[in-house]
């Protein structure tokens, strides 16, 4: 598809077919990158001669009944090539999505086999794969977001039965031409609403050459919904917020992103959780209300967080509840889940979320819009690429590295 439409829906297919890290690997404008998994050593550097660290809460606050404190221990459940993503099925059971484009459902004995096997048809160099899978509400379909052969991101269905993914049963209803092989974004959720969600980040190369982040006229750098339910394609829902603007794409729900790296929703709330990897100088986490702030502007790439980037503030800019310098050691952040389990009670209502390149899990929590407490949970899993969440609310920690762990009370 043309990047730079001027009016358009997405091209949606209905074609019947018998990763990446959360680091940003150091904006590669090569769409030929090395064949590997990034490090923390291809993340993007503190290049800043200034310091503008966000002022923080104290470590181990305790508020309204949350503490942050509270003793934690991460716990191997599983291990895969490299795991990328997590989706509940039909029948409760965890599924984990493999970078190179499997499937498999979580056990009490780890993970199974591949259930679904797209590594053919999935592309893992620099930060392309099989990057998110989600259950469609009804639990009869599972959508699978991966990068092709060529690099472009595909969305696609395959059909479930009796909560087993059908790979036989596989059609592809969305694709998206990308132009580099970094800021894939490539997140996938079905929403309270049973509206499915796709994050893209802005086409990648440094600072958003295509200028993609404020462009409505193209799908990247935004977060897209579609209504699935209509047959093998998809509708655009009436109610997203651009279908009345003639020179916008219909499916941008919100804009402004430069790599979308997790996003969710707070099963309680409905509110909708985005981390954005930085270019050099910010780390950031937004809160969306889909309610009341669908078409929000979260910046890219005039603002970098709460910083000046390529110009002014933007009228609408919807700004960040939370946001940390970019360093060598914290230097891409991988968005988690509010928490709403039963196991640790302290963590009620606290936002999970690590830094690809420094592996430890942390938690904010956030009252009116603002950050009331911060710390770190004491625990580090490595290269963390994401985060899972399971029927009861527990939380997983998913490492690039190979592991899957389960937070749990020490």
């Amino acid at each position: 598809m043309s990047v730079r439409p001027t009016r358009r829906r997405i091209v949606a297919l209905c074609v019947v077919a018998l990763v990446v890290a959360a680091c940003d690997s150091g904006d590669v404008d090569d769409p030929a990158a090395p064949s590997e998994s990034p490090t923390a050593s291809d993340a993007p550097q503190d290049s800043d001669e200034d310091s503008d660290e966000p002022s923080t809460v104290g470590d181990g606050s305790e508020v309204a009944g949350i503490d942050l404190s509270t003793p934690l221990q991460l716990v191997q459940v599983a291990e895969l090539g490299a795991p990328i993503a997590g989706a509940v099925g039909p029948d409760g059971s965890l599924f984990l999505a493999d970078r190179s484009g499997t499937v498999h459902r979580l056990t009490d004995d780890g993970a199974s086999g591949a259930l679904v096997d797209v590594s053919a048809d999935t592309s893992t160099d620099s930060e392309r794969g099989l990057l998110g899978i989600a259950f469609s509400a009804g639990g009869s379909d599972l959508y699978l977001s991966r990068t092709d052969p060529a690099g472009d991101t595909v969305l696609e269905v395959v059909a479930v039965f009796d909560g087993v993914p059908l790979p036989t049963r596989r059609r592809t209803i969305l694709q998206i031409e990308q132009p580099r092989a970094n800021h894939n974004g490539g997140d996938v959720q079905v929403g309270p609403d049973g509206m499915v969600y796709l994050a893209l980040g802005d086409g990648g190369g440094g600072g958003d050459p295509l200028e993609a982040g404020q462009d409505l006229s193209t799908p990247l750098g935004a977060i897209l919904r579609i209504d699935p339910s209509s047959g093998d394609s998809y509708q655009v829902p009436g109610d997203n917020p651009f279908v009345s603007d003639p020179d916008a794409v219909d499916e941008i729900f919100v804009y402004g992103l430069r790599n979308p790296w997790r996003f969710s929703f707070d099963r309680e709330t409905g509110e909708m959780w985005i981390a954005d990897v930085g270019q050099n100088r910010r780390e950031e986490v937004s809160v969306v209300d889909p309610a009341t702030e669908a078409g929000a502007n979260l910046g890219w790439n005039l603002r970098e967080g709460t910083l000046e980037f390529a110009g002014p503030e933007p009228v609408d800019h919807h700004p960040p509840v939370h946001e940390y310098e970019t360093t060598s050691s914290r230097c891409a952040i991988t968005g988690g889940y509010v928490y709403r389990g039963e196991a640790i009670p302290d963590l009620t209502g606290a936002y999970l979320y690590s830094d690809f390149c420094d592996g430890e899990i942390r938690a904010i929590l956030v009252e009116d819009g603002e950050v009331v407490a911060e710390a770190d949970l004491g625990l580090q899993a490595g290269p963390v690429a994401s985060f899972a969440q399971d029927v009861d609310g527990e939380l997983y920690v998913l490492a690039l590295s190979g592991a899957v762990y389960r937070i749990e009370p020490a």
